[in-house]
């Protein structure tokens, strides 16, 4: 039912007692707030960091951000964007109200609890929290408060309609059904145009075997909100147990066009269609569900039953060797694989597996009495939990029961819920960009160039005072940046950089003088760069050094070269593969594999690029660049302790250095320190690295900086 609770999260003006600053200030804090407004969250965050520099004193700029976060789903920073606002002011309401939202999704309901009492205490007829408040409760099952704090609601405001939804929702959950149904008919009669209301009664009808009331109702949601893809599964639903069979067809139909990557869907019309006798066509839904959840097991056993009913044995045998591997003890699938197997002449297999079957029986019909559980499994218990109903109704399963016995039933939504689908597009970065399929990789090394790439988000570009007097005696009119993206150059920009290089070779050629030559073999070397010949480019930063041997940026750029010569060797070795392999943060040993052969020579060149950035370092230790090439070549060679401590010294040089908070939020993950690597995740993203926040969704832990000092305290 969690998706049904309504949880409000107001936007509050900045009239909230504070004088206004000064006018850029002001306007900035505007120009963020529209940003919120249009889900342009990432850019939002950019202008509240840029206030929080400026004036770091106010409350605002840190709620605002934590906002961003919050909806980015960063909730670790979200978090600790609201305590700063409450440490800074105590009174803010919003805080306190947006901080036990946090707590909530972070599944800590009785934190939540106490910042919406503490809220209550400074407002005590604030709406917002007083709603969530009742949230809360239902969450920790404490449905009696949670209706008192509604019924007192609706005494304050007798035509709030998520008042009317919640406290139906905890009477539900209380097993009031008849007072559930009273407050989900009162939102409906208060206003007819919120679709929730009629969802939630045909929840109750459903459940109460009243399935044409239930049907209406959803009707009429529909009316209202005719793309909502869960709307349709439920009628469909409905329509099957009122025996409308096309009717349910049309409706998983529909459901499947709106959701195509949804799993549900073509099960249940799976499920349909064997029942109507579509062999085919059930077969083709259940491999859709399989390529999109593998590990449906109830599922390729239902195939495997269709395969063998088609007469095609070598494939049911296939999905029924999988089945009976996961689920040893579950006769019916050894019965059909032994019918099988007698159809492909493997007679003592079969007869093995017969065996097998009837002592498995045996053994069940044994224990049977003294195992209720196993009984409400064979009976095929639903997501009702088996209670009593009034009008019998044609057995369904939840939507995450896996229950291999209820391979054959309907699944239907683990709530009536009606979230809207979040629409993504392939660049645009607002939005809720943490649900986007991101590949989980490291932040690439940073190089000099005379072509920085596009990142997306308009970071402030690196700056460092020795790059800027390099260009200075060069013979290009170009600039040189410090980036870790290159921009591809077009034809015409192709041929002015040859153009150059023939220049260079003749004064190169020309020059007596070892500084003036050190510079144009320094200039030539990065046209090489720009140009993809690697290996001249590697040789004129190597005749740099030995002309002049305190030439850090010749060893950083050297190391760079190579490091592109290393990438380009391996992708040409590995047509298809990618140059760095997708990290796999879910690993427990060595995330990235075990060392191959044709890596060894590679290994061979990432010690060499490590002894440049040593020599870099050494030369300039507070050239933040190399410390973080170094843990990134180190993370390549699974040295993570190593890389961990090299981003950590580029952050101590540039405590804004967003991509060394990223990569060592994933080497700190790979380490398995998911805290501490949620949190570096969560300030990359904040600096703008979008990618952070789609893997603290996928792989972050949300553990509140409160008790981590708790724990260490212990320690």
């Amino acid at each position: 039912m969690q998706k049904l609770l309504y949880i409000v999260l107001i936007l509050a003006g900045l009239s909230s007692g504070s004088v206004k600053a000064q006018i850029d200030t002001d306007r900035m804090t505007i120009i963020g707030r529209n940003a919120l407004y249009f889900e342009d969250y990432i850019l939002a965050i950019q202008y509240f960091n840029q206030i929080i520099k400026a004036k770091p004193y106010l409350a605002e700029p840190y709620y605002y951000r934590a906002v961003g976060k919050y909806h980015l789903e960063d909730y670790p920073g979200a978090l600790d964007d609201c305590g700063k606002a409450l440490e800074i002011n105590p009174y803010m309401i919003d805080a306190y109200n947006l901080r036990g939202i946090l707590y909530q999704k972070m599944e800590k309901p009785e934190a939540s609890i106490d910042d919406y009492k503490q809220g209550l205490e400074v407002d005590p007829l604030n709406l917002n929290l007083m709603i969530n408040l009742g949230i809360a409760y239902i969450q920790t099952e404490d449905y009696k408060k949670a209706m008192e704090v509604y019924s007192k609601v609706l005494e304050e405001s007798p035509n709030l309609v998520t008042a009317y939804l919640n406290r139906g929702l905890a009477r539900f959950s209380a097993s009031d059904t008849t007072g559930a149904l009273g407050d989900f008919s009162k939102a409906v009669e208060t206003n007819p145009y919120i679709p929730d209301g009629f969802v939630n009664r045909s929840m109750i009808y459903y459940h109460q075997g009243e399935f044409g009331k239930a049907l209406d109702d959803v009707d009429e949601a529909l009316k209202l909100r005719p793309e909502e893809a869960s709307l349709y599964m439920n009628r469909g639903i409905i329509r099957y147990q009122l025996d409308s069979l096309r009717g349910t067809m049309a409706d998983f139909n529909k459901f499947v066009e709106l959701e195509p990557r949804n799993a549900m869907g073509y099960n249940n019309r799976g499920i349909l269609r064997a029942e109507i006798g579509d062999l085919d066509g059930a077969i083709n839904d259940f491999s859709r569900v399989l390529a999109i959840r593998g590990e449906d097991l109830p599922t390729l056993y239902y195939r495997g039953m269709l395969y063998q009913e088609k007469g095609d044995f070598r494939k049911a045998l296939s999905d029924y060797n999988i089945v009976a591997d996961a689920y040893p003890d579950f006769s019916p699938v050894y019965y059909n694989r032994a019918e099988v197997r007698m159809a492909l002449g493997q007679e003592q297999a079969a007869r093995l597996d017969y065996n097998t079957a009837m002592k498995l029986e045996m053994d069940r019909r044994e224990n049977i009495g003294n195992a209720p559980q196993q009984m409400a499994a064979q009976k095929g218990e639903d997501e009702s939990g088996g209670k009593e109903e009034k009008k019998k109704r044609k057995a369904t399963r939840g939507e995450n029961d896996r229950n291999i016995r209820n391979y054959d039933k309907m699944a239907v939504l683990d709530d009536f819920g009606t979230d809207q689908p979040e629409e993504l597009t392939g660049t645009s970065l607002r939005g809720k960009i943490q649900n986007r399929n991101i590949m989980v990789d490291l932040q690439q090394p940073y190089g000099l160039t005379f072509f920085p790439g596009d990142t997306l988000v308009h970071r402030v570009r690196y700056f460092e005072k020795d790059v800027e007097e390099l260009t200075q005696g060069f013979m290009s009119d170009r600039t040189v940046e410090i980036a870790n993206v290159t921009g591809e150059i077009d034809r015409e920009t192709s041929v002015i950089l040859f153009d150059n290089i023939s220049r260079l070779t003749n004064l190169i050629e020309n020059e007596r003088k070892a500084e003036q030559k050190s510079e144009l073999l320094m200039e030539r070397g990065f046209h090489y760069l720009a140009v993809q010949n690697l290996n001249n480019a590697m040789e004129d930063f190597s005749d740099v050094i030995d002309l002049t041997k305190g030439n850090y940026l010749a060893y950083f750029q050297r190391a760079f070269a190579r490091y592109k010569m290393v990438e380009t060797v391996k992708a040409m070795e590995q047509e298809n593969a990618p140059a760095v392999e997708e990290l796999d943060l879910n690993a427990t040993n060595d995330p990235l594999g075990s060392v191959n052969k044709k890596e060894q020579s590679s290994i061979l060149d990432y010690n060499m690029i490590l002894d440049d950035l040593d020599k870099v370092i050494e030369i300039n230790p507070d050239f933040e660049f190399a410390w973080f090439n170094r843990g990134y070549i180190k993370s390549l060679l699974r040295n993570f302790e190593g890389s961990v401590k090299d981003y950590t010294s580029a952050i101590e040089i540039n405590s804004d250095f967003a991509e060394a908070y990223f990569n060592r939020g994933l080497n700190r993950i790979y380490l398995e320190n998911t805290t501490e690597g949620t949190m570096d995740l969560s300030k990359a993203g904040e600096l703008g690295v979008f990618e952070a926040y789609s893997i603290i969704k996928r792989y972050g832990a949300f553990e509140p900086e409160t008790e981590l000092k708790e724990e260490s305290e212990h320690e």
